[in-house]
């Protein structure tokens, strides 16, 4: 009898493990136990790290190309993506690379505050539900050149990708690798920033047939993006999106949006180190 009890309470210790393992993360536990202030503006954020206000009012992309997510009339394809249209088929972007959206990611690729993958996350992964269109058979987090990745400690892309794979139930598949160390994008003009990337990915599985989304933080001018896009049709995808957190505006649009306001508790460093 003694023993069927043993076996009992192992098997309920067990279960409740497993469970733990699975619905309950560290980052999770520890915001259910400590109330949140919002990141931004450092107002109640329940267990969030943003309150919903800031939430609400991020930079979203509003009518833009399908192809390329610039500001375009009626959400129309832009003439610059039919004159010369990108390797991939479509970019989804949740947000201008604007304030306090570039606060956000900053704080989260240079500053190390890995906890922030989480609301770029939800953001991106919401603009993909609600385009209300197929999604695609496998997600491919943009790869880091390994000395990068060694030097940050982390690759960005994949934090918010496993997180986006979760909420979106794609797949994420290790299918790519960066072969070549490019210099980093900012401050390169457009035809310099496609030969600096070109070559720069190679895919390492077989993507035979298969629809992918690559995921990366922002998008600038979208040569590492289409760079790696063109990596994933030499294996075979027969289609290929960009998925970003942030679409970079040219330098007329983002004049108008980029404002900044006073007691912002992220780095004041407005630069933008996007690719």
């Amino acid at each position: 009898m003694r023993v069927n009890n043993a076996n009992g309470m192992a098997n309920t210790i067990a279960r409740c493990q497993t469970f733990a393992r699975r619905n309950l993360t560290a980052p999770t536990l520890v915001r259910n136990a400590l109330p949140q202030v919002c990141t931004l503006c450092m107002a109640s954020a329940g267990d969030a790290l943003l309150c919903v206000a800031c939430a609400e009012d991020m930079p979203r992309v509003i009518a833009a190309c399908p192809r390329c997510a610039l500001p375009s009339p009626l959400a129309l394809t832009c003439g610059r993506c039919l004159a010369r249209p990108p390797a991939h088929e479509a970019t989804i972007a949740a947000w201008r690379y604007a304030f306090p959206a570039d606060r956000l990611l900053h704080a989260f690729k240079y500053d190390g505050r890995l906890a922030l993958a989480e609301p770029l996350a939800i953001a991106l992964a919401d603009a993909v539900l609600q385009r209300n269109g197929p999604l695609p058979d496998r997600l491919i987090a943009l790869p880091l050149a390994p000395s990068r990745q060694r030097a940050r400690g982390f690759n960005h892309a994949q934090e918010i990708a496993r997180r986006v794979a979760q909420r979106t139930s794609v797949p994420l598949v290790a299918a790519m690798r960066r072969v070549r160390d490019s210099r980093p994008q900012a401050g390169l003009a457009l035809a310099a920033r496609t030969s600096n990337v070109r070559n720069a990915f190679v895919a390492t599985a077989r993507l035979d047939g298969l629809a992918v989304a690559i995921v990366d933080d922002v998008m600038t001018t979208g040569a590492t993006l289409s760079a790696a896009a063109t990596a994933a049709r030499a294996a075979g995808a027969r289609r290929v999106e960009a998925w970003v957190v942030a679409r970079t505006l040219p330098p007329t649009s983002r004049s108008r949006s980029n404002l900044s306001r006073a007691g912002d508790p992220l780095s004041a460093d407005d630069a933008t180190k996007a690719r």
